[in-house]
């Protein structure tokens, strides 16, 4: 083979890597610059501050496997070390991109596995796109790592329905489904698609990532077991389980979260319950024209939608998101996150339609418009105001504490964090960190 000939051939298989990393980056500029006000780069969220930088700086290896709520948080403990190591002038800034990131490569991950469900390249953008740039962010859902493992139990469900077994399909399906299980005990929901998956379709080497999936969930109830069993922050009302679930879900794939408020305050439960129905009709009408594969896949999505909702409300509580006995609130976002992105799954599903059936006027032009509903969803619920919008900055708060360090003897400073107030966050920072080291070059004396 001639050097011009290997040259090319080195050019061709590097084209498509570089062009994968530039969609990735431009991702991830997209979800970092959605927040109004304080931008994300420049303010760290709740426990990123007080928990995973904290106990990263203090002793990275040993906090790896340390509880958080309850559980084991290992995605989030390992962005937290990797930020650890950076001038803590730049945590903010790291904690922000690096999650951003991640989630840009969930996105991008759940474009690929997809495929196998989501025949159109249009259909997987916009549920991609639907990760990177979700329309229901509420408070808690832009660029920090304490609330990624919501974005990867949806990655992991893909990890475990997607069956190719090619080296690079099975290494990613493997660290997600692995890093899933890590992160969140509730992924053991999917335990019997990681079991009856690999049978039904008859593959082998799948099975290494549902062994994989087990021995992570293993880990993670071995240590969690040690433990108590969680405790409910919130009050829990059974009747206000469907309301949530219309209104965050229904109500965000009509509105999205710019406009859920205005539509609660005006329509109330009449907006809630008619959102869920129009669209619960449109799944159950384009399922009349579907195969029964696509259908099947549906109804899985669907019962893992209203099962993942149910279990997390008990568990959490409905206090905070109940608009019933606490007004309407965008509290709680990253309990709706995959129920959302389930429904929205379906609905592109169900649209999607094959080769075959093509020439069906219906499902074409109801592929069109989901789409452009999409696309309209996403844009004018991109740019938001969040309780994070208004601080504390970062920079500001480290200079505070950077003061308070110059006193003679001070250890530690305790540096504010987002959403304060009400609550009042803190990441506890040794001085050693913080203070300015005097500049002790020699500088050229005067002439």
């Amino acid at each position: 083979m001639s050097e011009h000939a290997s040259n090319r051939g080195l050019r061709a298989r590097a084209a498509p890597v570089a062009a994968a990393v530039a969609v990735l980056c431009g991702a991830t500029l997209l979800h970092l610059a959605r927040q109004r006000g304080v931008p994300v780069w420049n303010s760290l969220w709740a426990e990123d501050g007080r928990v995973f930088l904290s106990d990263a700086i203090r002793d990275f290896p040993g906090a790896l496997l340390d509880q958080n709520g309850g559980y084991i948080h290992v995605v989030p403990r390992l962005v937290g070390g990797v930020v650890a190591a950076l001038p803590v002038a730049d945590a903010a800034a790291g904690m922000a991109v690096i999650a951003s990131a991640v989630i840009a490569l969930i996105g991008g991950f759940v474009y690929v596995a997809s495929a196998e469900v989501l025949r159109s390249k249009s259909t997987r953008l916009a549920l991609a796109a639907s990760v990177v740039l979700v329309p229901i962010p509420g408070s808690e859902l832009l660029a920090n790592a304490t609330n990624l493992h919501f974005f990867m139990l949806f990655a992991c469900f893909w990890a475990l329905v997607w069956q190719s077994d090619t080296r690079f399909a099975l290494s990613s399906r493997a660290i997600v489904a692995l890093t899933t299980a890590l992160s969140d005990p509730l992924s053991g929901l999917f335990l019997p698609l990681a079991l009856v998956a690999p049978v039904v379709r008859r593959s082998r080497r799948g099975g290494v990532v549902t062994a994989v999936f087990v021995a992570g969930l293993v880990v993670q109830y071995a240590i969690i077991s040690g433990g108590g069993p969680p405790e409910r922050n919130w009050g829990f009302r059974e009747v206000a389980v469907p309301v949530i679930f219309s209104l965050r879900v229904g109500g965000g794939l009509l509105v999205g979260d710019r406009f859920l408020g205005d539509a609660w305050s005006a329509f109330g439960h009449a907006f809630a319950f008619g959102a869920l129905l129009v669209v619960a009709g449109v799944i159950a009408s384009l399922m009349r024209r579907s195969t029964r594969r696509t259908v099947a896949f549906a109804v899985i999505a669907l019962s893992y939608a209203g099962l993942f909702f149910a279990v997390q409300m008990f568990g959490r509580g409905t206090g905070g998101l109940d608009p019933d006995l606490h007004g309407f609130r965008l509290n709680g976002a990253r309990y709706v996150l995959l129920p959302f992105l389930m429904v929205t799954t379906v609905v592109l599903a169900l649209v999607d339609a094959p080769p075959d059936r093509l020439h069906d006027p219906v499902l074409r032009w109801s592929r069109r418009a989901a789409l452009l509903w999409i696309a309209a969803l996403l844009a004018v619920n991109y740019s938001l105001t969040t309780d994070r919008s208004r601080g504390p900055r970062w920079d500001r708060e480290l200079a505070h504490a950077r003061g308070e360090c110059a006193a003679p003897g001070r250890q530690e400073a305790k540096v504010l964090v987002a959403p304060s107030p009400p609550r009042v966050w803190f990441a506890t920072i040794p001085c050693n960190r913080i203070r300015v080291v005097p500049d002790a070059r020699p500088r050229p004396s005067p002439r």
